[in-house]
């Protein structure tokens, strides 16, 4: 494994990734996931976090739905591990709101979804909802919460990002970082064998090929130019992934953590033996399934052009 993906890995080790749950109290018309039954409790939840720390050590945990906030003992969880000195990011829609539930707002990322200006975002996740999300994140603000946004980039709102982040910056009284997530393009959609739900299409179209060249090259984006998105990742049927959106195991939260940290090391070592790109800090599926292949080389030769 050469030097720069080993260093980035042992960092990304110290940062769990954790899906409870795949229901949500939205339906929005571009979701891709399917919303599957089995919930993780919080002793699950906390079992597996310990195994992991007689292992390796955790700085970070990230949590993302489905909708966290809908479950009723979900902020008792957060205050457990900001309790233990680890620092909590939500992955949140920003309309069920239990911020004063939460004790240590500085130990606490919320990155809320909002999917560009308020005609775009209310099409996707229904009418209201972008001034509850907005409200939801100035309030965190207030409370002294760490804050970012996380935004589905389509054909429709792209032309209008710019004002997006204009409004967000006046609305905030100030920048919030976003981070853009073009809309999960064909290849993925198609092939991936779970989360292969398309949604609705009209007026929620794909970029193009050029609008994603466009957008990665000029953005924060996910899964990042770079890649480097693995981590350990269990979810909410007690499968740990190498990814937050993988497609095949490593394992269940019920094995030994060197092993599960053994088949990611495996993945990794795979995706280098095929890889062709250079100044990539890896990918946990050398299949590639998130669907960008055919445009990280000609981002990456103009971005370090």
């Amino acid at each position: 494994m050469k030097q720069d993906i080993q260093q980035h890995f042992q960092q990304v080790l110290r940062h769990l990734y954790i899906n409870p749950l795949e229901k949500c109290n939205l339906n929005c018309k571009v979701c891709y996931t399917k919303k599957t039954s089995p919930i993780l409790s919080n002793t699950e939840i906390e079992h597996f976090v310990s195994r992991y720390r007689e292992t390796q050590p955790v700085d970070t945990i990230t949590f993302c739905g489905g909708e966290v906030f809908t479950l009723r003992s979900f902020p008792s969880l957060v205050n457990t591990f900001t309790d233990q000195g680890i620092f909590v990011q939500i992955i949140t829609n920003g309309t069920v709101d239990k911020l004063d539930q939460l004790k240590k707002p500085n130990f606490v990322n919320l990155i809320v979804s909002l999917d560009g200006l308020e005609r775009f975002h209310d099409a996707n996740r229904g009418e209201g909802n972008f001034a509850i999300s907005t409200s939801f994140l100035k309030k965190a603000c207030s409370m002294g919460f760490h804050t970012e946004v996380f935004s589905i980039v389509t054909h429709q709102n792209m032309p209008h990002i710019d004002a997006f982040e204009g409004y967000l910056a006046e609305y905030l009284e100030g920048p919030v970082p976003v981070t853009y997530h073009p809309r999960k393009p064909p290849a993925y959609l198609m092939h991936h064998p779970i989360s292969n739900v398309w949604g609705e299409t009209h007026g929620f179209d794909f970029l193009t090929k050029q609008e994603m060249i466009r957008v990665m090259k000029e953005r924060n984006v996910f899964p990042p130019k770079n890649l480097g998105c693995y981590q350990v990742a269990l979810v909410s049927d007690g499968r740990v992934f190498g990814c937050c959106e993988g497609v095949f195991p490593i394992g269940t939260m019920t094995d030994d953590i060197p092993l599960l940290i053994d088949k990611l090391t495996e993945r990794l070592n795979a995706w280098e033996k095929s890889n062709t790109m250079e100044k990539c800090l890896g990918c946990s599926q050398h299949e590639f399934m998130c669907g960008i292949r055919e445009y990280l080389k000609e981002v990456q030769a103009t971005s370090h052009a």
